[in-house]
């Protein structure tokens, strides 16, 4: 399908090259139970979901956002009666998911080594700097990609500026994510190519309307390994 017509492949890191949302979402049930005294599990979760949302333009995304949201949330659903002991839990609780080891999905070093000699390849992750560097580190990955763009926001500015800076050719250039909003919309809308292979779990945050997917061409795949013999002759 884009045999001839890629010459570089990006890759999303968060849950498209390792493991991630399933330790948020494990946070969320353990803070909702921690917070069920004050509010059902629902309604915190609704109000933490919202509470995120709100502080992404000025804490970023990643642990340290998150956790600065539940202590928010937290205080919002106990209308100022939470603890000390419980603040410290949830400061614990990011602590913990700071060190979690890296867990590489399935098949993926298979792909980038058998796409590593045919095409450039780029890491387009964003979240905190520190944060995704360690897991850069930590995944052993980082010795396949030709680039490494870590970044504040996913958006049609920031493809635009990392295809400039190495002087990529849009309709040449592919992305691969399991998110629809960050990882396939911006790039099939500057006239690059993406493939979106979905994760089991996806932040709320990064979920899209069906109307926004209508008429936008991009591939669906159930797993990385299905990206060789759409780049590859066998």
């Amino acid at each position: 399908m884009f045999h001839g017509k890629v010459k570089a492949v990006a890759f999303d890191a968060d849950d498209t090259l390792w493991v991630n949302e399933p330790f948020f979402d494990r946070a969320k049930a353990d803070i909702a139970e921690m917070m069920s005294g004050y509010a059902p599990a629902d309604k915190f979760t609704e109000v933490l979901e919202q509470t995120q949302s709100r502080n992404i333009g000025v804490f970023g995304y990643g642990v340290k956002s998150f956790v600065i949201s539940m202590v928010e949330a937290a205080n919002k659903v106990s209308r100022g009666k939470v603890t000390e002991a419980e603040i410290a839990s949830i400061i614990e609780l990011g602590r913990r998911m700071l060190t979690n080891p890296v867990e590489p999905i399935k098949g993926v070093e298979e792909v980038l080594r058998s796409l590593g000699s045919e095409f450039k390849l780029l890491m387009i992750t964003k979240g905190d700097v520190a944060e995704q560097q360690r897991k850069i580190s930590l995944s052993g990955f980082s010795s396949y990609f030709d680039h490494i763009e870590i970044l504040s926001e996913k958006d049609e500015a920031a493809y635009r500026h990392i295809l400039s800076k190495y002087s990529i050719r849009h309709d040449e250039f592919l992305m691969v994510g399991n998110s629809v909003k960050s990882d396939i919309l911006p790039v099939v809308e500057i006239g690059g190519r993406a493939a979106h292979i979905p994760f089991h779990t996806t932040w709320v945050h990064e979920v899209v309307c069906a109307d926004k997917l209508c008429r936008r061409d991009y591939v669906e795949l159930d797993s990385v390994a299905e990206l060789l013999p759409l780049l590859i002759h066998s």
